[in-house]
């Protein structure tokens, strides 16, 4: 009988991981709505909000909450994993940052969920307005694609090849 077993792994704290697992649920439904088009675009906003507003909890949470203990990895692996999570973080910024403000500078407010609302720019901008939707769309959304696809790519390299129960520390 062949037995696996797992080392024991130390888990980041309960809010690291709903912070985790929350913002990656509004990334996916930020993207679900806004391919579902223009009907959904106040939706779309809402989320995107609320995901600058979580990723900056986030933030705040990670610093004043300790992290379990590194894996043992190469130092490659290790500046690896850094460089990816530091990618995340400023397109976890940058994409609602860029879309925020696009809207702002295009001259529409932005209304989250009905809560609150932020008033548009006093003064439109609508070259810079264009600017901001561009990399919003064309930088910072396959920027943040590719980063949460070599983040995942790297948990399961983790998992099934090294074996060593990475995925653990944030379930």
């Amino acid at each position: 009988m062949n037995h696996i077993t797992h080392a024991v792994v130390q888990k980041y704290s309960v809010s690291a991981r709903i912070f985790h697992w929350i913002g990656a649920l509004l990334i996916v439904a930020a993207w679900v709505l806004i391919e579902q088009g223009d009907d959904y675009l106040s939706l779309h906003k809402a989320v995107g909000v609320s995901f600058l507003i979580w990723t900056v909890l986030r933030i705040l949470n990670r610093l004043v909450s300790k992290a379990p203990p590194p894996v043992p990895m190469s130092k490659l692996q290790t500046g690896i994993a850094h460089l990816v999570h530091f990618g995340l973080y400023v397109a976890m910024l940058g994409m609602p940052l860029t879309g925020l403000l696009a809207s702002l500078y295009d001259g529409v407010s932005v209304s989250v969920f009905g809560l609150f609302q932020i008033p548009a720019f006093a003064t439109t901008n609508y070259d810079l307005a264009e600017q901001l939707m561009g990399v919003h769309q064309d930088l910072m959304w396959p920027l943040l694609l590719g980063l949460v696809g070599a983040h995942i790519l790297g948990a399961l390299h983790h998992q099934f090849i090294l074996k060593d129960n990475l995925i653990a520390r944030m379930r």
